[in-house]
């Protein structure tokens, strides 16, 4: 069994396993294991770095960048991203990269998750669910472009159009089990009925 931590924000106990406290909602963020952050393809030291006034860091070989999730989360915001007239006024997909193995958090040193952000724009991002997001130089900038010409909309349409193709693909299941129920239902009866005559 696992001992329990008092929570940051209410001290109440919450398991260290737990995301969140069950009590006020805080989030339980995983410390940082490593203090000072790597590049995870150059392994050199990342710098500060001011991104529309945001805190990052930047990799001075490669140019990548390190966002803390909240950064994140407020930069790739419809909210902040229509308010920057730099963005071009076309989105250009770039070319789904197919690159193999992942990179370690600059953080934590583990491996992130690879994943397509919003599913659609073929920028391929690299996350740490406790400490952020690494992004190759540029991609930003392709994130903010997608945004910023409906990519959001899109996103969400299609996962609208995905729910509506699981759910009658479910309705078929539950009828045909619904129709076997009621055949095997049939056939027991008939045998039940001969049976006993």
């Amino acid at each position: 069994m696992t001992t329990p931590i008092a929570c940051s924000e209410c001290g109440k106990p919450v398991n260290p396993k737990s995301r969140y406290c069950p009590h006020c909602g805080r989030e339980n963020r995983v410390a940082d294991a490593r203090v000072d952050p790597f590049c995870p393809r150059c392994d050199i030291a990342l710098e500060p770095h001011d991104y529309r006034h945001n805190d990052a860091m930047i990799c001075p070989k490669c140019h990548g960048l390190w966002f803390d999730r909240v950064e994140f989360e407020y930069l790739t915001s419809e909210r902040e991203t229509y308010q920057d007239h730099d963005i071009p006024k076309s989105f250009q997909r770039p070319t789904l990269q197919t690159e193999s193995g992942y990179l370690s958090c600059v953080r934590c040193n583990t491996p992130m998750l690879k994943k397509n952000f919003q599913q659609v724009s073929g920028v391929m991002i690299d996350i740490c669910s406790d400490h952020g997001i690494w992004l190759d130089a540029g991609e930003m900038e392709t994130i903010r472009s997608f945004i910023a010409n409906g990519g959001l909309d899109k996103s969400q349409d299609r996962r609208i159009e995905h729910n509506n193709i699981d759910v009658k693909e479910l309705a078929t299941r539950v009828h045909e089990v619904e129709f076997t129920q009621r055949v095997l239902h049939f056939f027991d009866f008939k045998y039940w009925l001969f049976k006993v005559f």
